[in-house]
């Protein structure tokens, strides 16, 4: 029998949408697959191969689940995430007030988050409570150095009244001793005589120092700021040393090139920073010469006063010459030995040129000699003033 064109071609409509159904079934089912090997794959999970790789059905309830589960991983870590970015973040507050020098934050370690960030939080912890601890200490020093310190200089005030008073008797009975018998008394006992008045005021000269280097220190000494002639100054300064400079077989000399004769200025306590500077130098020289040198020169915003004290004497290694500056020190302990003193003097002069506004540097090469410079900035005097 013949089959009719209408039959075949209904026949043959039917068995084409039913091959394109079967086809887009098949291939939605290989693009879930592979959909839901890369979740697992994202879930680290092994990837198992389905039963029935045509079961839609089955195929979507297992994606589901896998995309369920990697929901839930997602909100996981985004919960994790930002309990560690607060956790840094209290972190980044506690470094902050350690590098502040507060020590009183702390930071949280939380259960269950990152080993490594708690203990970074412990450490930062530990760490707080060591600094406030040695920060305590270290106050607690301060001000028991502070109270001794204190009391040190009360002690020494006391004590420099002390020997003061019956050491001007001597310096004054001695002198006084020293003049009656000048003419007629034993040469052996107006040497006598010299010498105990000698040792006096080496014994004077020295509490002097303790005492002024304890007002240094304690912010006791305050400069009596007066109009003042630098010449006369340097004139009775240089007087005043002569002695002591022939002594020791020594030429002094001193030049002095300023334009500005008067300035404001502590009189008493430029002097003494001149008779240490140069008293150091006609110490430290023998058979040489001591040169004191005032200048006048221009700064960036003013006018200087240098006066530069050399010597032609021992010298200084480089390696001491800052060291001398400390109190009680000397260059070594031969220097004190030999020469004496207490290491007071330039500790005391710089201080007190710095307290003036000014520096005291120096430069020295061992065996050719030294050169100690003070340098004051000039406060000039006004014109009525100086008439």
């Amino acid at each position: 029998m013949q089959r009719e064109p209408d039959d075949v071609d209904g026949r043959s409509g039917r068995s084409d949408a039913s091959d394109a159904h079967e086809v887009s079934d098949t291939h939605l089912v290989a693009r879930l697959e592979r959909l839901r090997a890369r979740v697992a794959a994202a879930l680290e999970r092994p990837t198992v191969e389905p039963r029935s790789p045509t079961d839609l059905a089955s195929l979507v309830e297992r994606l589901e689940r896998d995309v369920d589960a990697s929901l839930a991983a997602l909100i996981s870590e985004r919960d994790r995430n930002r309990r560690m970015d607060h956790q840094f973040g209290e972190l980044v507050e506690v470094v902050t007030a350690l590098a502040g020098l507060d020590y009183s934050q702390q930071a949280t370690v939380y259960e269950g988050q990152d080993d490594a960030i708690n203990a970074l939080a412990i450490g930062l912890n530990m760490m707080g409570e060591e600094l406030a601890n040695s920060t305590a200490a270290l106050i607690r020093a301060r001000d028991e150095a502070l109270a001794a310190n204190r009391a040190k200089s009360t002690f020494l005030a006391n004590m420099s009244h002390e020997f003061r008073t019956p050491l001007n008797a001597i310096i004054g009975y001695s002198e006084l001793l020293y003049d009656e018998q000048a003419g007629s008394a034993d040469p052996l006992v107006l040497r006598d005589l010299g010498r105990i008045n000698s040792a006096a005021r080496h014994v004077l000269n020295l509490i002097q120092d303790t005492l002024d280097i304890s007002k240094i220190e304690a912010d006791k000494i305050e400069l009596d700021v007066r109009p003042i002639e630098l010449r006369r100054i340097v004139e009775d300064t240089t007087a005043t040393i002569l002695p002591t400079a022939e002594q020791r077989g020594n030429r002094l000399d001193c030049t002095v090139e300023i334009v500005t004769e008067h300035i404001l200025g502590d009189a008493t306590r430029l002097r003494q920073i001149l008779l240490n500077l140069l008293s150091n130098a006609c110490k430290f020289t023998e058979n040489g010469v001591v040169a004191l040198a005032v200048t006048e020169r221009p700064g960036a915003a003013e006018r200087w006063i240098d006066f530069a004290v050399r010597d032609t004497g021992i010298g200084i290694p480089k390696d001491k010459q800052q060291r001398i500056f400390e109190a009680f020190t000397q260059a070594d302990g031969s220097t004190t030995r030999i020469y004496g003193g207490t290491g007071l003097g330039l500790t005391i002069s710089r201080r007190l040129c710095e307290m003036m506004g000014g520096t005291l540097t120096v430069s020295s090469v061992v065996g050719v000699g030294s050169t100690f410079t003070a340098a004051i900035p000039v406060l000039p005097v006004p014109e009525s003033v100086i008439l």
